[in-house]
Order: structure tokens, then sequence, then C-alpha cells
């Protein structure tokens, strides 16, 4: 698989777990000031599900970097060339 390949499939499952701990992050602050499940979950059970796609989105952020980490070094050097 060519690296182009790679980093889109990678990218595109970042926005997918960011979709749910988006999704996730409304449903706690719903239910913690409501007080009513939100589409069926608990605030316990939003937690348990943050707390599976918080450390998994961590670790494709640090893959993400790691596979980029090139153009992002050449990035840098655009923005802070004098």
């Amino acid at each position: 698989m060519n690296i182009v390949k790679i980093r889109a499939v990678l990218s595109t499952t970042l926005l997918v777990v960011f979709i749910g701990v988006l999704f996730v992050t409304v449903g706690v602050l719903y239910t913690t000031k409501i007080g009513h499940p939100f589409l069926g979950m608990t605030r316990s059970q939003l937690f348990k599900v943050r707390n599976i796609l918080g450390p998994v989105m961590n670790a494709l952020i640090i893959v993400h970097l790691g596979v980029n980490w090139g153009m992002y070094r050449r990035e840098l050097k655009v923005l802070l060339r004098k």
C-alpha cells in the first residue's frame, strides 16, 4: 500500500473517531445538565464509550503525526521563515 493510501485511511479513521468523541461529549454535557439519558445512553455508559474512544483517538493522532512528520516539518519551516 502506498503512503498516500495509508494517509487517506488514517485521516478518515481519525475523522470518524473524532465525530464519535464529539457525539459522546455532547451526550455527556446533555446528561449532566438535564439528567435524562442521551439517545438511550446514561451518563455512565457515555463515560465508558469515552474511555474507549479517547485512547484510540490519542493513538491515531500519534500515528498520524509519525506518518506525516516530514510534511509537518516542512510546513513549520515555511511558517517560521522570516
